[in-house]
């Protein structure tokens, strides 16, 4: 059983990053664990986002009310990420990222929901997961999880998935405790100067926030690109303006994670690709279409309107 369920967690994983596009370091290797993050509107957004994790790695805490994860592996052990890379010795858990705009309505990627299977068994199989980060370098996020910050899907809302739309609007069963819901973008465009910080789980890690992003084309109708440090896992995750909190878009696509260690030996621990500051002359090579200008935001103000509409929407 502890086989089976922990293959198919990675599988799972796998086909989400196969579908969502990969993602890269672009310079300096931005991202922080939540102890480490010394901005106070950074630490309170983070506080409102949340990961996806199949509702089968639950398991009743020896605390009363309290919950552990099961069947977690390390990221090296997991992916096979050489151990000398940032985070290699940290769990994996969450296959997908989100975040929260009202106290029981969460915003996510749509291929978080329409990848192999429907939107329906997608919502039954997972719950969303508040707080999984590191409270300190020694700190393990998969012990002792307080029921409040585990959450069911209680109803897709919305989702769509094609060239041109990526996203999800999910109820929860409950409204959120102690959690705020955070501001979006309702119309016009991000300004190309924009700084930007990224909040999620890259490779299924505990929260990761990412600053010193930077818009790189800003013309598409529906996306824009970003030199943000991301990965498999951030898909889902609220792209923010860094200097006011607000959301711009939803992290749904970049370029390739990782890359072998040893040229000649595909079979080799893997390490991070790597860019330079703005997107170019990367490690792993170059790649072209969406991505070749760096990591893909849906701009979320495309659906502003049927966000708020789900808001609204009362869900018996």
């Amino acid at each position: 059983m502890m086989k089976y369920v922990l293959t198919l967690s990675i599988l799972t994983f796998f086909a989400v990053s196969a579908l969502a596009g990969k993602d890269v370091i672009y310079g300096k290797d931005n991202r922080q664990d939540f102890y480490e993050v010394t901005s106070s509107l950074h630490r309170k957004l983070a506080l409102s986002t949340a990961g996806m994790v199949d509702v089968r790695h639950f398991k009743k805490s020896s605390r009363e009310n309290f919950f552990d994860l099961e069947y977690t592996e390390t990221l090296e052990n997991a992916m096979n990420v050489c151990p000398s890379e940032a985070f290699s010795q940290q769990h994996l858990a969450p296959n997908c990222s989100g975040f929260l705009v009202s106290p029981d309505t969460l915003v996510t990627a749509g291929h978080c929901y329409k990848s192999g299977q429907k939107p329906e068994e997608a919502c039954k199989g997972s719950a969303w997961l508040f707080g999984y980060e590191m409270k300190s370098p020694s700190h393990d996020p998969t012990r002792d999880i307080p029921k409040d910050n585990v959450y069911l899907c209680k109803k897709v809302m919305a989702v769509e998935l094609n060239g041109t739309m990526d996203y999800a609007v999910i109820k929860l069963d409950r409204p959120v405790v102690g959690r705020e819901p955070l501001k979006f973008r309702n119309a016009g465009k991000i300004a190309d100067s924009t700084s930007l910080v990224v909040i999620g789980h890259p490779t299924g890690l505990p929260t990761k926030i990412s600053p010193a992003g930077k818009v790189t084309k800003n013309t598409q109708s529906t996306t824009f690109s970003t030199t943000l440090d991301t990965f498999a896992g951030n898909s889902g995750s609220a792209v923010f303006d860094a200097q006011t909190g607000v959301i711009e878009g939803i992290l749904i696509q970049g370029k390739n994670d990782y890359m072998p260690s040893k040229k000649n030996d595909a079979k080799s621990c893997q390490v991070v690709n790597s860019c330079d500051e703005n997107g170019n002359n990367c490690a792993a090579g170059e790649e072209y279409g969406s991505v070749q200008w760096g990591e893909v935001v849906f701009r979320i103000e495309t659906v502003a309107k049927k966000i708020h509409q789900a808001i609204s929407t009362k869900v018996r």
